[in-house]
């Protein structure tokens, strides 16, 4: 019975860690949190199950009620250990990232550890003179100290790996002593992928190709509105007197050509513009998120 309580333990509060972790990230992006709040009740009533099938358990083996030896707080000083245990990691490994190291060595293992002992022993304190306070410290150690050390390991490198920087975390094989560390990337940053190219300047050129009306020389002639040179060329005369060659083929292939050169450039300004932005945003991911550092060196 004993390992199947301590299995839904864990199983509970792997879940409740992991709403949490949801409920943040959705505060953090402002979106809703109500789905990120199934899990962490599901968690706590797994919790909750596990508490009262260990609840059974002790009263089994302890009609009497638990032992004084059982009860015995954690001294202050393993106390400030687990203490530290959780949180000089995390300094140490935020100090890298304020320094703008690359990759961040971090030991979340000794995270998790330090939260899960740290919890532990406060509650060794606070609930010395509970009944069933076993099971009612261990469920706080699911509830809480479970999320409390791995939250702090998690969090962190997430943290680390979304400003562009890389969080390696030192392991070594104990029996062949192979290095087995594992490595997390930073969050690769994509440039937004160009939107489907426009060419106004062809388009328009040809929609006004399209709606030209074909027209009779000769009767634009004998109504005076054009004219037919010595050359055997023709001129549009405009209502106040000024006459307009016609253009050709060849006018109609230039007018093309420049049409293509004005769309080519505003593509070119458009993607250049996109490159600027997406320059800017990897400077400000890469340079944001710590507390006294702001510019990256050189």
């Amino acid at each position: 019975m004993g390992v199947v309580y301590l299995l839904i333990y864990i199983l509970g509060g792997a879940l409740v860690t992991l709403g949490v972790s949801h409920v943040t990230e959705d505060v953090l992006k402002g979106a809703p949190v109500g789905d990120a709040l199934v899990p962490v009740a599901l968690g706590a009533g797994l919790i909750c199950l596990a508490g009262l099938l260990h609840a059974l358990v002790e009263r089994r083996r302890n009609p009497g009620g638990t032992s004084r030896a059982s009860s015995s707080r954690m001294g202050r000083r393993s106390l400030a250990l687990a203490g530290a245990m959780w949180a000089v990691p995390i300094i140490v490994a935020w100090i890298q990232f304020e320094l703008f190291i690359n990759p961040v060595l971090a030991m979340p293992h000794a995270t998790v550890l330090g939260g899960i002992a740290l919890t532990f022993g406060v509650c060794s304190h606070l609930m010395a003179k509970w009944p069933l306070r076993r099971v009612a410290t261990t469920m706080a150690v699911a509830v809480v100290g479970l999320p409390f050390g791995l939250l702090g390991a998690a969090l962190p490198i997430q943290h680390f790996t979304h400003h562009l920087t890389d969080v390696v975390i030192p392991l070594r094989d104990p029996v062949t002593r192979e290095d087995r560390s594992i490595e997390h990337k930073r969050d690769e940053v994509d440039m937004p992928t160009a939107p489907l190219r426009v060419d106004e300047a062809t388009l328009d050129l040809v929609r006004a190709f399209a709606e030209a009306k074909a027209i009779n020389v000769a009767d634009e002639i004998a109504a005076g509105r054009m004219r037919q040179l010595e050359d055997g060329s023709y001129v549009t005369v405009n209502p106040d007197g000024t006459e307009t060659p016609l253009g050709g083929r060849g006018d109609m292939e230039q007018a093309f050509v420049e049409a293509r050169e004005t769309d080519e450039q505003r593509a070119a300004e458009e993607q250049a513009a996109r490159v600027a932005e997406w320059e800017r945003e990897l400077r400000q991911r890469k340079q944001g998120g710590r507390l006294f550092s702001r510019v990256a060196p050189d």
